[in-house]
């Protein structure tokens, strides 16, 4: 199996609403070169791939990586219940999940053995939480999120009974 399928330049061009000839003219490349990158053929150069992403608006790397192929992924997740929280949590390699259920009055504070150079997502899926970033304030209700960097200090007390996923990833 190839390792890379530059064929996720035709998604990235759908996206963009562009042809394949507005695509090679915005990247100074050939129509012949787009057609066969689309198709998952070719070898594309360094420039290549740097005036594509370029278009693209993202970094070469990135474009890199998105054309990476990749298995499908089976998490791991286990069920937890702890001081006055139940819920799972799901782990993924450089990616997790926690999924909360809370009754008002908890407090869920931080603990920093769980944190790297990571963000961190707080989505309310039903209730109210008030979540304390560095001191700064939140309140956050149904279908509300907020991201900050996971390494800040904070905690979560839970105004109204609540569920909510908190969701490490890496941070960019």
């Amino acid at each position: 199996m190839k390792k890379y399928d530059l064929s996720v330049i035709r998604n990235l061009r759908r996206k963009m609403n562009i042809t394949a000839e507005e695509l090679a003219e915005k990247a100074g490349i050939t129509r012949a070169t787009v057609a066969k990158l689309e198709k998952g053929q070719g070898n594309p150069t360094i420039e290549t791939l740097d005036a594509l992403s370029q278009v693209f608006q993202l970094s070469a790397g990135e474009l890199i990586r998105l054309a990476e192929v990749s298995q499908c992924e089976m998490a791991g997740t286990r069920r937890f219940k702890a001081k006055g929280f139940e819920g799972s949590h799901i782990q993924l390699p450089g990616f997790e999940i926690y999924h909360f259920r809370a009754k008002a009055g908890q407090r869920k504070d931080s603990d920093p053995r769980f944190h790297q150079n990571t963000a961190e997502v707080c989505l309310v899926l039903s209730g109210k939480i008030k979540a304390i970033i560095r001191g700064h304030s939140y309140e956050l209700g149904p279908d509300m999120a907020l991201r900050f960097k996971a390494l800040h200090e904070h905690y979560f007390d839970i105004i109204e009974d609540a569920e909510f996923l908190l969701i490490h990833h890496s941070w960019i």
